[in-house]
């Protein structure tokens, strides 16, 4: 059986023996009412059963993920806590890839494989894990904005079953938006409480949640970030309860601080960067095909993914019915008041940013930065906060239509239809067995040059956009290149070369490792200048004689000290959060709280 059908052919069966469970439940238990949070637990296995076969994706960014992990790992055995360079990758001239890239997944993952399991398998459980989770949180989240479980659990049906988080987890493998997918929820769950019970511990976990937001995703985060002040903002107006606005703001802030040297480093090390030449004329941006939001070309619109690995990013068919439903609900004054306001904000989010997606809005977009257009919209990425939007709809959708038996049987065929039209979805559409850690390591070199310059930032200012990245490994890590001498390499680690150099002349040298500020050369511990050669590697002169030459990298002081500020100020939050936990000091805190936030 080919493999995609094998795999529909096990997710239809794994379906029918749940159903058929809850059936024999309902047969025996006819009075007893089926636990939905205890339900929705077994119905988000069904989506990651498939993920756990053996081998690695055929598409997708699986594969280059692994790769970077292998690097961010290697460095984590040298003791390298918080990792700024790649030294695998790019034919070991290495990149710096950990000073741009989200690296909370890795630390996960590397965790995973630290304790033994392979980087494929390590891979997969976080996938498979952050993906289980957030079904959860959205669970969490819904039962406390709408105080139903039943609401509750139809968001959190849509949030797993949303096309755009099945693309994701199953089709792209982006552990960054995964990650979003999971940490959202429980940002704004945590937002509520706190904006409800004024307690210092809410405002710590707020800060706590958000500052991972940011390493999990600092694009996306940004959005959310946006999406988390509006809310504050909109529920203060709303409530005209201002005495706490300021608060429930800087805690988002200071999640934002903690996560500094993540979103800083795209503005300290931007003289040094490679500049993409992209146009900047309003008729040149590429927006992603909009028709593919409503409709996906393949298998009658029920595969999300096309036979060249093709995607279509849409928000789903049921989802598109609850918003219409929605809209005209409102419309005719259908709306509970008490979840009116919330209901149409929420409304008006989700219609705001299927706009931003749309050609019209380009009106907007001129007015924004290019490159944060250029990183979002044609990829999709707003599909993510599209699909939050909807699943909260969803929610206040579910309470106020099921007002009635026979509504509520409507909403069920909603929930039926929302998992079985995506069935074709649930797996990565075939994965190859043979290939496993060993054979990926042995290609961790070669792997950044099939990625174009889709991540051309990784690259300094002195690539050639014709050879961007190198493509085969240096005959020798480092090379005479003028004059004469003679070169014995006597270790090397991610960060730090050393060589014996006997010069007969005065040399010119180049050392194969990519030019990026934060690299320093010693000749016999004494300072020597480097520059940036052909391609953007590194070069320098040496004088005659016997020396001992050590190329060393260390983070440059100004990001230095943003990482020193991220670790201080995770610590303090973490600090500040145990000690809310002792009941004497937690008294403090919220009388504290209180006389703060009071008027006087």
């Amino acid at each position: 059986m080919i493999d995609p059908y094998r795999m529909v052919f096990v997710n239809l069966v794994s379906s029918i023996l749940l159903l058929s469970g809850i059936l024999i439940y309902r047969y025996i238990y006819p009075k007893r009412k089926i636990n939905l949070f205890i339900l929705l637990a077994l119905i988000s296995i069904l989506p990651v059963i498939s993920i756990f076969r053996s081998g690695t994706y055929e598409s997708g960014d699986f594969n280059i993920h692994i790769y970077r992990i292998m690097s961010f790992y290697d460095s984590l055995r040298e003791r390298n806590l918080m990792p700024s360079w790649a030294s695998e990758l790019n034919a070991t001239y290495g990149n710096p890839l950990f000073i741009f890239n989200y690296n909370l997944p890795y630390y996960f993952i590397s965790f995973f494989h630290f304790l033994g399991l392979s980087f494929i398998t390590s891979m997969k459980i976080y996938l498979g894990l952050v993906f289980y989770l957030s079904g959860i949180t959205m669970y969490f989240l819904v039962k406390e904005i709408t105080n139903s479980k039943l609401g509750a659990f139809v968001s959190s049906i849509f949030y797993l079953f949303s096309p755009y988080h099945l693309i994701d987890v199953h089709f792209r493998a982006t552990l960054g938006e995964s990650t979003i997918f999971f940490l959202a929820p429980v940002l704004f769950y945590f937002i509520i409480k706190f904006i409800k019970e004024q307690r210092f511990k809410y405002f710590v976990i707020c800060s706590l949640i958000m500052g991972l937001l940011f390493l999990a995703h600092p694009l996306l985060a940004t959005v959310f970030l946006g999406i988390g002040i509006l809310y504050i903002l909109f529920r203060d107006l709303r409530n005209k309860s201002y005495k706490s606005t300021l608060l429930q703001l800087l805690a988002l802030l200071v999640g934002a601080t903690a996560s500094i040297y993540v979103w800083i480093s795209f503005i300290l090390y931007t003289p040094y960067m490679f500049k993409l030449s992209v146009s900047t004329a309003v008729s040149d941006l590429q927006f992603y095909p909009f028709t593919q939001l409503i409709f996906s070309p393949w298998r009658y619109g029920l595969l999300f993914q096309g036979p060249k690995g093709e995607l279509a990013l849409i928000m789903g068919y049921v989802q598109i019915f609850v918003i219409a439903m929605s809209i005209i609900m409102i419309i005719l004054k259908k709306i509970p008041k008490k979840i009116q306001s919330d209901y149409i904000f929420w409304i008006f989010l989700c219609i705001f940013f299927i706009f931003m997606m749309h050609p019209l809005s380009i009106f907007i977009w001129k007015y924004t930065n290019y490159q944060f257009f250029n990183m979002v919209i044609p990829y999709g990425r707003l599909s993510l906060a599209i699909s939050f939007c909807i699943s909260v709809i969803t929610g206040y959708f579910t309470l106020s239509f099921s007002d009635s038996k026979i509504k509520k049987k409507f909403i069920y065929i909603l929930l039926i239809i929302t998992i079985g039209s995506t069935i074709l979805n649930w797996g990565h559409r075939r994965v190859i067995p043979q290939i496993n850690d060993s054979v990926l390591r042995k290609n961790v070199w070669i792997s950044t040059i099939t990625e174009g310059t889709t991540a051309y930032f990784l690259n300094n200012k002195w690539a050639d956009i014709n050879n961007f990245w190198f493509s085969a490994l240096p005959e020798k890590h480092l090379e005479i290149i003028n004059g004469l001498g003679t070169v014995q390499e006597i270790k090397r680690t991610s960060t730090k070369h050393t060589y014996i150099v006997n010069a007969q002349t005065p040399i010119e040298i180049q050392e194969n490792t990519l030019y990026f500020p934060g690299w320093s050369l010693s000749v016999n511990s004494k300072n020597n200048l480097i520059y940036p050669g052909k391609r953007g590697v590194i070069n320098a002169k040496l004088p005659a004689g016997l020396q001992k030459v050590e190329l060393s990298y260390n983070d440059i002081p100004v990001y230095r000290f943003t990482k020193i500020i991220s670790v201080s100020t995770f610590s303090i939050l973490l600090i500040a959060f145990v000690f809310s936990l002792f009941p004497n000091i937690k008294r403090l805190t919220v009388l504290s709280f209180k006389n703060f936030t009071s008027k006087p």
